[in-house]
């Protein structure tokens, strides 16, 4: 599947205007601070993504953490490794996601990086 088909549950480090940007391209995301869910635990959060079926979109290395070291199930996860975390930046990140054609696949750590857009798919 391609990044403009996920269902998407975004982090509380995710800002409402890349939520709000997501949704207007179409994409089904679940906002963490809209389900009153920020200070849950990460291994929480993971378990709501993993049985509505939806990537984890955050700001945090800690999801990988809990996945590759505590083998905590997990439908996917897209970690935006970005120096710039302001929202116009993240958008822009995210608006060249959308229109990739790389094929994302369930079961995988996505790392994106801003420089050139670089993914990395590491099975989980």
């Amino acid at each position: 599947m391609r990044f403009n088909q996920l269902r998407i549950l975004a982090d509380e480090n995710i800002s409402p205007r890349v939520v709000l940007f997501l949704r207007k391209q179409g994409l089904d995301v679940v906002d963490v601070k809209e389900n009153g869910w920020q200070g849950k635990e990460d291994k929480y959060l993971l378990e709501q993504a993993y049985l509505d079926k939806r990537f984890v979109l955050t700001h945090d290395s800690d999801f990988a953490t809990l996945v590759i070291h505590q083998a905590k199930k997990c439908y996917d996860i897209v970690y935006l490794r970005l120096k710039n975390l302001q929202f116009h930046n993240v958008i822009k990140v995210c608006d060249e996601l959308l229109q990739l054609e790389q094929e994302l696949f369930v079961g995988c750590l996505i790392v994106v990086k801003e420089s050139h857009i670089r993914i990395r798919q590491q099975n989980l």
